[in-house]
């Protein structure tokens, strides 16, 4: 198994509450955590503008394989998620199992790398909520799933969701928007769904997924404007 840290170590577009250099030192733990729960292979995604922030990670982390690829920054931190990994999976092993965590995020004591084991045959393996509801979540932070090709067609599937998911008739409210739609034309969507939506709808259609009450992960939120303590 390989583990792929998603980053953007150095954010210029949309406000941050965590510095570049937060935001170093917390991917450099996240780093070292994995390493310390049995990962020798890892590699590092990161789509800041700038390279220092991977400069120096290099300096810090010299046996991590570190891809970076700079990239337009979009309000849907998801679909910026979703086009780093696309840019990023061909340079992953092909068959070959992987856990992929959010730079802020690191394994906890109570981690256990091996539970893929019990669900090998699983696509992804991971935290979910709601899932009974129409509208679930599946936590984008830290899954396992199966391999390289099974992430590549789940992210394309959901870069396709996010976007036309308001251009469908999903209840009266949205047909009610579809048919003044026909009228009153406009380019693109009223909004989009996040990345966690989109890919609980994909994985409750496909039903090849398992999931977990605990991931046993922490890290720090940044939904507001002060970080908080955070685990799933």
């Amino acid at each position: 198994m390989i583990a792929i840290v998603t980053s953007t170590l150095i954010p210029t577009r949309f406000y941050s509450v965590f510095s570049p250099v937060e935001r170093l030192s917390q991917t450099i733990n996240t780093i070292e955590k994995l390493q310390g729960a049995g990962f020798s292979q890892i590699w590092l995604f990161d789509n800041s503008l700038s390279n220092a922030g991977v400069k120096e990670l290099a300096k810090a982390c010299p046996k991590v394989q570190i891809h970076h690829t700079p990239q337009y920054t979009f309000k849907n931190k998801g679909l910026n998620e979703a086009l780093l990994l696309l840019n990023n999976i061909h340079h992953l092993p092909a068959n070959t199992p992987i856990f992929k965590i959010s730079g802020r995020y690191y394994p906890s004591a109570e981690f256990k790398k091996d539970i893929y084991d019990a669900y090998v045959g699983k696509d992804f393996v991971g935290v979910g909520y709601n899932f009974k509801n129409k509208i679930a979540d599946f936590s984008t932070k830290a899954y396992f799933v199966k391999n390289a090709e099974v992430l590549t067609s789940t992210v394309v599937s959901s870069v396709e969701d996010m976007i036309s998911y308001a251009k469908g008739i999903h209840g009266i409210k949205s047909g009610l928007t579809a048919v003044k739609e026909i009228f009153e034309p406009k380019p693109g969507t009223p909004y989009q769904l996040s990345i966690e939506q989109s890919f609980a709808r994909i994985l409750k259609q496909n039903n090849n997924y398992q999931l977990l009450d605990k991931m046993h992960i922490e890290g720090a939120e940044a939904s507001a404007s002060t970080p908080t303590p955070f685990s799933e």
